[in-house]
């Protein structure tokens, strides 16, 4: 090779490190690619008012993004290449690259490629997918489903397909096992229906805000009186599977509150610990639980649970400044098995969304002044 022809592959290959965010990496992860702001099929519209309106899934090594307001769906690779799109051109999002068709023009013999699909959304607010690339998402309280093949399918409601929509969902996720699950809030409590990956109906858990568990050592240590009582506050759930059968794990805070006995005033109310408590998504009935404590001083209220796997619970302690933090990987049983500190090297990045994928990687999409930009970390799991 000559010297010149050197120079010029050298050149190019810095040129290509510098373009390709997918090969820089960062402390202990990588920046994976960057995202455009508009309303095109690589790009999203996203301001400060809609940021908390995006959520991003990860499963067998493919993302997607749903954006609400804009009524936007897009699949892409780990690499950021877009790879379809589920769009409802009434609420202003259109193809640039991507073909676009019709619902009505979808067929089993019909290969679609890279394609924009039109779908008439009315409120898309969550999105799940599972191994078989199913898309779940909620739209005004009912769970639409599009299959691998693209086309939509008989809508999920509370007794399985067609029946009666939700009220007041805030989360679906998909198990370990393709089976779904669709978190309903009432005016009593949390209620949580499972269904197989046909669409049939499971069950549902119902968890009364007036009977939630309080592990045994908090209630010894801090007994209730006339004048003290401990406050039991559920800040999240999510499901998983152990050793097989449907569970969920609840992160929950607990806090001593003591009041004036005469006039009922609160006097004082300090936090006492958080917990993970797993119960059988079945009978309700509790399987493990664990304190969180990373160490003496700390109560486990900031740790934020984020995801539940049968092998892994998996915690955040977000920081104060830039975008990072440290992450805790404990076992079901509550053995830490690792930790990790996390930070962004742009320090105008800020946090959009985030997931855990099956893949053992942390992700997070994160809002810089001129671009969106997805970051990757991996659990920390010895």
């Amino acid at each position: 090779m000559t010297k010149s022809l050197l120079l010029t592959v050298t050149f190019a290959c810095v040129l290509l490190m510098i373009g390709c965010h997918g090969a820089a990496t960062i402390t202990g992860g990588r920046i994976l690619f960057d995202l455009g702001y508009g309303k095109s099929d690589s790009s999203l519209d996203v301001s400060t008012s809609t940021r908390n309106d995006i959520s991003v899934t990860m499963n067998k090594g493919i993302l997607h993004v749903l954006s609400r307001k804009e009524g936007k769906i897009i699949r892409l690779s780990s690499y950021g290449q877009t790879l379809a799109m589920w769009y409802d051109p009434q609420k202003g999002s259109a193809p640039l690259v991507l073909k676009s068709v019709k619902m009505d023009d979808l067929s089993l013999t019909k290969e679609l490629g890279r394609f924009a699909i039109q779908v008439p959304f009315t409120d898309p607010a969550l999105l799940a997918v599972d191994s078989r690339q199913m898309l779940y998402v909620e739209d005004a309280g009912t769970i639409r489903r599009f299959d691998s093949s693209d086309t939509e399918l008989q809508p999920l409601g509370k007794e399985g397909l067609g029946s009666a929509p939700f009220s007041g969902v805030i989360a679906i996720t998909v198990l370990e096992n393709d089976d779904l699950s669709v978190f309903s809030m009432s005016e009593s409590g949390l209620e949580v229906y499972f269904f197989d990956r046909a669409g049939s109906f499971l069950n549902k858990l119902a968890l009364q805000d007036q009977s939630l568990p309080t592990p045994a050592p908090l209630a010894q240590k801090y007994p209730s009186t006339p004048g003290s009582r401990i406050i039991v506050s559920m800040e999240s759930a999510y499901p998983s599977l152990l050793a097989g059968t449907r569970s969920l794990f609840l992160k929950m805070n607990y806090y001593f509150e003591k009041s004036d006995p005469q006039s009922g005033v609160a006097l004082t109310i300090d936090p006492i610990g958080s917990w993970i408590i797993a119960i059988d998504a079945g009978n309700g009935e509790i399987v493990d639980s664990f304190a969180l404590q990373s160490a003496l001083s700390d109560s486990g209220i900031d740790q934020q649970l984020i995801a539940a796997k049968s092998y892994v619970v998996v915690c955040v302690k977000w920081a104060t400044d830039g975008l990072g933090g440290e992450m805790y990987c404990y076992s079901p049983k509550g053995k830490m098995i690792g930790k990790r500190s996390f930070l962004a090297p742009d320090k105008s990045a800020e946090l959009v969304a985030y997931t855990v994928g099956d893949d053992r990687q942390f992700y997070i999409l994160s809002q810089l002044p001129s671009t969106l930009r997805m970051y990757s970390w991996a659990l920390p799991l010895r």
